[in-house]
């Protein structure tokens, strides 16, 4: 049902900001899911918002800077992935000499470790609304987010020199040191050059637009509860090329996701001397749907997203700390996920991470408007990228 109210002129509450976007997240690059990441950040959303009492109708904005440096990449187990090691043939005619017959042979190479790092510098622009009109006791919020990403990765392959293993019997049988003769040779060579193929893929410094968020929110305030349920799509619009390793983008696939978000205030009264003055609490609980990637032929299983984050706020200052979850909960599938051998293995290639860090906020003395200063640094990584990050965001409304 719909209600018409007047808006009130802005109040000078402590972080009495228009938000509305507890269900808003910050999109970050860098989040197995097809190349170990999801379309959710492994940054903590909440942040001095939640302690605000009320929101304002109205326009609302917030410009995000984030660095991040994505330090490793891990497989089923937690350990950091390593490359398939492929088969190399061997060409018919090559001269092997010795007892091995000319012809074309196969050989296992063993996997490949990597070193992995990527930094990133990331940009979000996010602008919205806030209704006056009132909709079952809420406001509606509308809102648009852009991300503006730079990345530069470096990426070292270090090959086992020389253990390569026949995956022929007969002639092969009798050879006991393939490895320093002529077949040992031009195997390793074959396996230097598909390694350098690879890093020469994966080394590039990148810049563009990411995909950008569109998300409607539905927020109502009773008393010292706050509770916001809405929707967010994210659209392909960011730079991709499959051919490459580093990108601002994801690939053409949409994702979805659903959510809701509680806040609390234990007690309003900041100047109290009880320990829980100041003192709010807050829930968050999403899903995200994948579509499938145009691009590759992939698509990334779905997954549960759960943060929780704990404010006091003490004057125009406030300090607290996020706790995140992100599990996916139905396997990969498409081309290049994992097959029925490796599922068990790779746990169906699902992605799992947790997050912690502290913040600190600041709300600028006679404005509507605020800083927060955020370091999020995730744990307990299986398919999934481990990320270390620090945020600034600055929040007005008008």
């Amino acid at each position: 049902m719909k209600n018409t109210v007047h808006r009130n002129a802005p109040g000078l509450a402590n972080f009495k900001l228009a938000t509305g976007l507890a269900l808003i997240a910050l999109g970050v690059n860098a989040s197995a899911a097809e190349s170990s990441k999801l379309r959710q950040a492994p940054v903590g959303v909440f942040g001095g918002e939640i302690a605000a009492p009320a929101d304002n109708p109205g326009l609302f904005g917030t410009a995000s800077l984030t660095y991040l440096n994505i330090y490793k990449v891990a497989d089923g187990n937690g350990n950091p992935s390593t490359l398939p090691g492929p088969s190399q043939p061997l060409p018919t005619g090559t001269p092997t000499g010795g007892n091995v017959p000319n012809g074309t042979y196969a050989f296992t190479v063993p996997n490949i470790s990597f070193d992995f790092d990527q930094k990133q510098t990331q940009l979000n622009l996010m602008g919205g609304y806030l209704t006056e009109d009132l909709y079952g006791d809420g406001r509606l919020a509308f809102a648009i987010n852009v991300p503006l990403i730079k990345q530069s990765r470096s990426f070292v392959a270090a090959p086992t020199a020389g253990a390569v293993t026949p995956t022929a019997v007969g002639p092969f049988a009798t050879v006991i040191n393939v490895v320093g003769g002529n077949v040992g040779a031009i195997v390793n060579a074959q396996v230097r050059a598909a390694v350098a193929l690879e890093s020469a893929k994966q080394n590039a410094e990148v810049s563009g637009i990411g995909d950008t968020e569109l998300s409607m929110v539905w927020v109502r305030h009773q008393d010292r509860l706050k509770v916001a349920a809405g929707v967010s799509l994210f659209v392909p619009t960011g730079v991709y090329d499959k051919n490459r390793g580093p990108n601002p983008g994801f690939g053409s696939f949409y994702t979805l996701r659903p959510g809701v978000a509680v806040t609390y205030s234990l007690n309003p009264k900041h100047t109290d001397a009880a320990w829980d003055a100041g003192v709010t609490v807050a829930g968050r609980l999403s899903y995200g749907i994948n579509t499938i990637n145009k691009d590759t032929e992939y698509r990334s299983g779905n997954f549960l997203y759960g943060e929780l984050g704990i404010i006091k706020v003490m004057g125009d200052w406030a300090f607290g700390s996020n706790l995140l979850a992100i599990q996916q909960v139905t396997d990969d599938s498409g081309s290049g996920a994992p097959a029925d051998g490796a599922r068990l293995a790779t746990n169906g290639g699902r992605y799992r991470s947790y997050g912690i860090g502290p913040f600190l906020s600041y709300k600028l003395p006679g404005k509507d408007a605020g800083f927060n200063l955020q370091y999020s640094d995730t744990f307990g990584e299986r398919n999934a990228i481990a990320v270390k990050s620090l945020q600034v965001r600055f929040v007005k409304a008008w």
